[in-house]
Formats: structure tokens, C-alpha cells, sequence
């Protein structure tokens, strides 16, 4: 069979990700691949089968700088209707361009139209059947990925981020991640004795009340809180800095001199003009939105502290950093929070139960109108962001979030929790998925009748079956050596391994790729 291969590549230096393709090749032979590329140094070098596009071309939706899309596929009605589920979805991705939403309704429409012509001439011409993403799809243009080898049946696998870094969960099922750490779990639950990994034990063993302080920096990805803030404050305004903008526009001009030049007419700083110009728009309006947006200080004047009867019941739900693969696309149709929030809320007002929300501690700004209607939400208590968690983890009925970090911390000490969104642990101790008031309500009558029991038996099978499905490897290649825990060898044999398992699960399904719509590969 030939291996025709869609490879979302990962941030590399020192020829991390070609040396990665090289040896998934010595072992599945690759006819063809095409990878989307990030480099910072520019020593990957790739053979004449691999086709690179450039993951920045991809993500900022600048396909017609390097592309005549009039010499792409045309798409037919067949196809528009087919991506129809998924259109949505991936038009409202494009907010990870500015961290906010700044396009109107057409210019999104205009993007993701040219994301799925590009893309489609490339899966169809290229012939790929098999398509493998190094990170869970949550762009614009690796979601049209996606749903394009939804629509064509094409076999699929996922690297997705997880809570326990350096671990990296994968499996070939998107929608039911899941289901392979649920199944290893129950095989695990039989074991006397479970024996972990060093790194999970280390990490369950943090997450333990009986051992707060142990490692933080297990808990907090290895940086403060002050760290964690101080980097998403400045990565929301890094594209508005007057720093970066004049470096984009010097840039650009620099660029379309150097084309006129080059080419001997007025096009390339005509093309450098527009570029600026439509930049300002953009700068503009991302200032206007900025005044309808508060931060924290601006939560926190309608948010409360816990009750002080400390019998009183609660739940409480931990909001998302948001935008962030975690709701979006993870959340599915609970992107919105308050979505989330109303169900549960609704839900426990039958049993006298308060739920209690409190805002994610690196939130830079939200929407004003966020913050004013969850305030107005029956049952709901905001809590003032400098509330301890952990105390209010440790006093809480059961945790809820969409599939937060939470989720371990309350599984690991016992604690329910609710998650209406998808994650490798979405079958273990104590977690319940739920979608509605009738569910919630379920869950919350057994929690109160005494019917459910987290054991650490449990907990640690869990997590023995999550280590089967996960690997060691960072989506930045400069991480192996900044934060030294793993070393490239380490990586490159993570990836591969990653690789070359998924397809060979699934060659049969690849090689019955028809790219005809509807056709099922398996």
C-alpha cells in the first residue's frame, strides 16, 4: 500500500521534525507526505516527496500570497453541504488569530473558504489516506483538516496536550478519546497492586491534599502563578504593541520593495500598502473591542467570597481560559460557558445545592456582557478570584468543568466532579460526563445517596491506563532543552512510536481511501 501522508508538523529546531519523518518512513515507507512546517532555525531538509506549506501561511490565512487559488479544485455543492457540521466550528477558530473575535461574518466566511479550497485540492490531488496531527486541531485551517478527512472516511490519529506534561495523550478517535485509556483502565481495576510510571506517580502524588506543597511546579506546568499571568497578558497584546506593528509594516514594505525591484513594476509595494492598510482596520478595531472586554478587577467587583456557614453545599465550577483547545474544539457544543454553567445551576437548585463559579487565574480579559450574565444566573455564586482553590476543592460536594485540570485534582482526592466536555479521562473515578439538567440531576442524587466511591485502586488504574496511551515529547522542540526533562532522542523515538502505531492500527481503512464523500474508510 502506498502511505500518502498528512502530517501536521510540530515547532522544531535542529532538524527535529525531518528526522522524525525519516525514521517513520525506515519503518512505513511514505510515498508522499505533506506537512505543514515549523522551523526556527531552517535545518529540517525534506526530500523531493514531501510537500511543506508554511504553518504561518496556513494559520493567518495568507494562501493567495503564494498560491494562484484559481488553479486549485473548484468545490462543488457536494462537498460545501457535506462540510456544513463543521463550518461553523471552524470559522469561529478564527479568533485564535487575535485572541478575540475581529473579523466580520464575511471576511471569516471569505478564510474559511480559501482554507477548505486549499486544502481539498491538496488531500485530493496528493491522494493522502492517512492524516496525523500533532496537536488536537484547533485553528481554522487544521479543523477544515479534520472535518475534510471526516467527509472523505480518511483514518485519523491525535496528539493532544494534556494536564501531566511531558505526556502527550494520542488515539484515532477525536470525538471518543476516551475510549482506549476506559478500556485499559477496566483491565487495570484487577490488578492487587499498580505500579506507575515515575512521573505519574510524581504527579499523583502532588495533586494529593495530604501533600499540598509537595511540587507546585508539577501542578503549574513549572512556572509561578505570577509567570502564568504576567505570559498570557503579554501574549493578548503582543499583535497590538507598537513594537510588533512596526516591525510588521517595515516588513511588509521592505517585502513589496524588494518585489517592485525585483520584478520591475509598482505590484509588490501596491501588494505591501494593502497589507498595512487592512492592518490598520484590524488594529482598530481590536482597540474598540478591547473597551467592551474587562479584566479580573472588573469579575471580582461582582463576585463574592464563600459562604462563611462552611456547612453550606456547593459545587463549583472553574472556569476555561478561553480562546483555548480545552473548549474549543474540546468543549464541543459547550464552547460557551455559560452554557455549561446554566445546565448545572438549573440542575442543582432541586437538592439546595449552591454552585459556585470562580474565574480561571490567567484570564487576561473577557467580554463585559460575560461577566454581567453569569452574575445574573440563578443558583450562581461568583467567587472572587483570590479564593484558594484548593479550599474550595477540598469543601465542595463535586468539581465541574468543561475537562479542566480540576478533574484530576478531584479524582485523585476523592471528590466527584462533572465534565460536559471531551478528555482522556473522561472514563475514570468519579468523572461524569454530562450534557443536561436530568443528567446533572442524576449524578447529584447519587452523590448524596452515598453511591459513588473514588477509590485510589481506582485512581492509580486510571492513570496506569492513561500512561498506555500517552508518550513523552513537547510540541516545541526547543522545550527539550529548556526545560530539560526529556532529551530530543527521547522525543524523536515518542513521535515515531506515536506515528507508525496509529497507522499500522488502521492501514486496512487507509488503503480503502476513495475520496468520494460519504465513503467510509472503515
Amino acid at each position: 500500500m502506498e502511505l500518502n501522508l498528512f502530517f501536521e508538523g510540530v515547532d522544531s529546531c535542529h532538524g527535529f521534525q525531518s528526522e522524525m519523518l525519516r525514521r517513520v518512513d525506515q519503518v512505513l515507507p511514505i510515498h508522499t507526505c505533506v506537512i505543514t512546517t515549523k522551523c526556527s532555525d531552517g535545518k529540517d531538509v525534506y526530500e523531493d516527496k514531501y510537500t511543506c506549506v508554511n504553518y504561518d501561511v496556513c494559520e493567518h490565512n495568507r494562501y493567495d500570497e503564494f498560491y494562484d487559488l484559481n488553479a486549485l479544485l473548484p468545490l462543488s455543492r457536494e462537498l460545501l453541504e457535506a462540510m456544513v457540521p463543521y463550518e461553523s466550528t471552524a470559522m469561529q477558530m478564527l479568533v485564535r488569530n487575535f485572541e478575540r473575535h475581529l473579523y466580520t461574518m464575511d471576511e471569516s466566511k471569505r478564510f474559511y473558504l480559501d482554507h477548505l479550497r486549499f486544502w481539498n485540492h491538496m488531500i485530493v490531488t496528493k491522494r493522502i489516506n492517512y492524516i496525523c496531527f500533532s496537536n488536537i486541531p484547533h485553528h481554522c485551517h487544521d479543523y477544515v483538516i479534520y472535518a475534510l478527512g471526516r467527509v472523505y472516511g480518511i483514518p485519523m490519529s491525535f496528539c493532544s496536550d494534556t494536564s501531566i506534561p511531558p505526556r502527550l495523550a494520542y488515539c484515532t478517535d477525536m470525538e471518543n478519546m476516551w475510549e482506549n485509556t476506559y478500556r485499559k483502565y477496566l483491565s487495570y481495576r484487577e490488578e492487587k497492586e499498580i505500579t506507575l510510571p515515575e512521573d505519574l506517580e510524581h504527579y499523583y502524588q502532588a495533586l494529593l491534599h495530604k501533600n499540598q506543597g509537595l511540587d507546585d511546579k508539577a501542578v503549574h506546568r513549572g512556572m509561578t502563578k505570577k509567570d502564568h499571568i504576567a505570559v498570557r497578558r503579554e501574549f493578548f497584546m503582543s499583535y497590538f504593541q507598537r513594537k510588533n506593528v512596526w516591525r510588521r509594516h517595515v516588513s511588509w514594505l521592505k517585502h513589496g520593495i524588494k518585489v517592485s525591484l525585483t520584478e520591475k513594476s509598482m505590484e509588490g509595494i501596491r501588494d505591501g500598502l494593502k497589507k498595512l492598510r487592512q492592518d490598520k482596520v484590524y488594529l482598530k478595531r481590536g482597540r474598540i473591542k478591547l473597551k467592551s472586554m474587562r479584566d479580573v478587577h472588573y469579575y471580582d467587583n461582582l463576585a463574592d467570597r464563600p459562604s462563611a456557614d462552611e456547612t453550606e453545599p456547593f459545587v463549583i465550577f472553574f472556569l476555561h481560559l478561553q480562546p483555548e483547545a480545552t473548549t474549543l474544539p474540546k468543549g464541543g457544543v459547550f464552547v460557551e460557558q455559560e452554557l455549561m454553567i446554566g445546565i448545572l445551576a438549573a440542575a442543582l437548585v432541586k437538592f439546595g445545592v449552591k454552585l459556585y463559579v470562580k474565574e480561571h487565574f490567567v484570564q487576561p480579559y473577557r467580554n463585559k456582557d460575560f461577566y454581567d450574565r453569569l452574575a445574573k444566573i440563578p443558583n450562581v455564586r461568583l467567587i472572587r478570584s483570590d479564593v484558594d482553590s484548593k479550599e474550595l476543592v477540598k469543601r465542595c460536594m463535586a468539581t465541574a468543568s468543561c475537562n479542566g485540570t480540576v478533574l484530576l485534582e478531584s479524582m485523585f482526592n476523592g471528590i466527584p466532579t462533572f465534565i460536559f466536555g471531551d478528555t482522556p479521562f473522561r472514563g475514570g473515578p468519579g468523572v461524569y460526563y454530562v450534557g443536561s439538567v436530568e443528567e446533572c440531576e442524576t449524578v447529584m442524587q447519587d452523590i448524596l445517596d452515598g453511591k459513588v466511591s473514588i477509590s485510589a485502586h481506582d485512581v492509580r488504574a486510571e492513570l496506569k491506563a492513561f500512561g498506555d496511551s500517552s508518550f513523552l515529547g513537547y510540541f516545541d522542540a526547543s522545550n527539550y532543552e529548556k526545560k530539560g526533562v526529556l532529551t530530543e532522542e527521547e522525543g524523536l523515538a515518542g513521535y515515531v512510536d506515536y506515528v507508525t502505531r496509529c497507522v499500522r492500527e488502521q492501514l486496512d481503512a487507509a488503503e480503502r481511501c476513495t475520496w468520494e464523500i460519504g465513503k467510509r474508510s472503515g
